[in-house]
């Protein structure tokens, strides 16, 4: 499932969101991986992590000038999400319950001189609204994230360690979903997780992360492990990712703040608003 700019009128700018994040930063530069590669492009803040040879961790978020609910809309949308995403080509939502979703899609990419790799996909899309995944099913973030007093989803031990002992890393990626690094501690989330069924990578699971930030505007945050086939090195097609995660990220972002627009015209015409 591949896939923010706030404005003043909205009651929470730019310069107040890099100072949310600024702290977080700080504390864990040291720790996280020299591997990891951080870049902030256009609005949107994305970190690729290198967590093997064969396999990338990569985590970006972006800030809606909408209320939660409306990116939650869109998210949710899964029969047009195709409309939405721009790199999804073809997009069918096979079931649908209450909580979840098995949604087919087919992503389309440029890996190089004008090599275009195409991917197929089922994903089993998991709903939690009300303060995100369960810890039990997320890997441990860096210490001290959730040492602020804030509360928050903090997981417990029974993810992945931060004990040094790499094996057990190594393993919990292989069967957690990824915390949402670029999220932020103490704001109650609501999440939708997304793993593989079959298709054409070894293994692709993560969690888009909604934070109501202020009255109406919202942090959106992506997560997602990926290991390709190994006849596709992921070296080779890391960056389209990122870039494919950065592309998506800002049309959801545009799609939700249209969105937004438009409804808010239609109560102001009908009286709703003054």
């Amino acid at each position: 499932m591949n896939v923010l700019r706030c404005s003043q009128q909205a009651g929470f700018s730019g310069r107040t969101m890099e100072g949310a994040l600024v702290p977080w930063r700080q504390r864990h530069a040291a720790q996280r991986s020299a591997a990891t590669k951080v870049q902030a492009i256009s609005d949107v803040r994305i970190e690729v992590e290198k967590t093997s040879w064969t396999s990338r961790r990569i985590f970006a978020s972006i800030l809606v000038a909408t209320p939660k609910s409306i990116v939650w809309s869109a998210l949710t949308d899964y029969d047009n999400l195709g409309s939405i995403v721009p790199s999804i080509v073809e997009n069918r939502c096979l079931e649908r319950t209450d909580n979840s979703a098995l949604v087919y899609q087919v992503g389309a990419q440029d890996v190089a001189l004008g090599v275009k790799f195409s991917a197929a996909v089922s994903l089993r899309c998991t709903e939690f609204p009300n303060g995100g995944v369960p810890p039990n099913l997320l890997t441990v973030p860096p210490p001290g994230l959730f040492n602020n007093g804030n509360g928050g989803n903090s997981p417990g031990s029974s993810g992945s360690t931060s004990d040094g002992n790499n094996w057990e890393v190594a393993a919990a990626m292989e069967t957690l979903f990824p915390y949402p690094l670029t999220s932020v501690a103490g704001v109650l989330p609501s999440d939708i997780s997304f793993e593989l069924v079959e298709g054409d990578f070894k293994d692709f699971r993560g969690v888009w992360r909604l934070q109501q930030i202020g009255d109406s505007s919202t942090l959106l945050s992506y997560a997602v492990y990926v290991k390709p086939q190994a006849w596709l090195p992921v070296a080779l097609v890391q960056s389209r990712i990122a870039n494919e995660v950065v592309r998506n990220l800002e049309a959801l972002r545009q799609y939700a703040e249209t969105q937004y627009a438009r409804e808010f015209q239609q109560q102001k015409q009908l009286g709703a608003v003054h």
